[in-house]
């Protein structure tokens, strides 16, 4: 009896801790703030059917109508959501018929991760998420279909200078560009580019794999925490960067002796090439 307890407890702790969660979680539904938390979460609200009879009748008609209000919600988020420059997912949806039904299917397929009914008021409340990265997030589903409809940038790429920056003793690691100064969007593309307008980064031309899974970079409004999240990455020396300025809100300028620093940088570690990037923002 004693092994059977154990042996109980184990699977016990062993199974997976489910997703729903106890109490309402908060609402993430501005797209800056979705790209700082890592994902969209979504709310609706619902009340019974007129015809609903039974308290159990009452309550999943009510539910079902709260999802549906939340479906609604994020269609309007995600289409929001820029994709690089002023094109956003909805500008890209109207032209694609395959962009328009991966944005549908995401919809349909987001996750339920509260839900609760009053049978009192009657009212129900469901909350929806969508991650930005991975897979079955944002960058997973999305870009895939984005990119090969994306026209191609017309301007060159970064072309270094004759005389390129000292090497510092300990080899720069990954890049933090500080954009706190500047009104700056985050994007599915976030490029940087030098002054002169060459692009120094653009994240189509990494590994679609990296792209799924990490997208331009990361995101967040502190540079502690920004230096944090590349440790997460190994990254021990970043190179951080105050931006010169940014290009239709969502490209960011470094100025020439920047730009020069981080492509030396780069021809050693390839953080670019990684993704080891972070947008600080306000």
């Amino acid at each position: 009896m004693k092994r059977f307890i154990i042996i109980f407890a184990f699977l016990f702790l062993a199974m997976p801790v489910l997703a729903m969660a106890e109490q309402p979680p908060k609402e993430v539904a501005n797209i800056t703030q979705a790209f700082i938390k890592g994902g969209l979460v979504i709310k609706g609200e619902g009340l019974p059917r007129k015809d609903a009879a039974t308290p159990g009748e009452k309550m999943l008609t009510a539910k079902r109508a709260a999802t549906v209000v939340a479906q609604r919600n994020m269609a309007e988020v995600l289409n929001g959501v820029i994709v690089t420059g002023q094109t956003t997912v909805k500008d890209m949806a109207l032209e694609s018929d395959q962009i328009r039904s991966t944005v549908e299917g995401m919809i349909k397929g987001a996750q339920i991760i509260y839900d609760a009914y009053d049978s009192l008021t009657g009212i129900a409340v469901v909350y929806l998420a969508i991650k930005v990265d991975g897979a079955d997030g944002l960058n997973g589903q999305l870009l895939p279909q984005i990119l090969s409809t994306l026209p191609q940038p017309t301007a060159p790429a970064y072309a270094p200078p004759a005389a390129l920056p000292v090497e510092p003793l300990q080899p720069y690691d990954a890049l933090i560009l500080d954009i706190k100064e500047h009104a700056f969007k985050p994007a599915l593309i976030n490029r940087i580019l030098a002054q002169n307008g060459e692009i120094l980064y653009d994240p189509t031309k990494i590994a679609q794999n990296i792209l799924v899974e990490r997208g331009a970079g990361d995101y967040t409004n502190d540079v502690g925490k920004a230096k944090a999240l590349l440790s997460e990455r190994g990254a021990k020396n970043p190179l951080v960067v105050k931006a010169a300025g940014v290009v239709k809100f969502t490209d960011v300028q470094v100025s020439g002796d920047d730009a020069a620093n981080i492509f030396t940088s780069n021809q050693k570690a390839n953080f670019l090439e990684g993704a080891k990037v972070v947008f600080v923002l306000k």
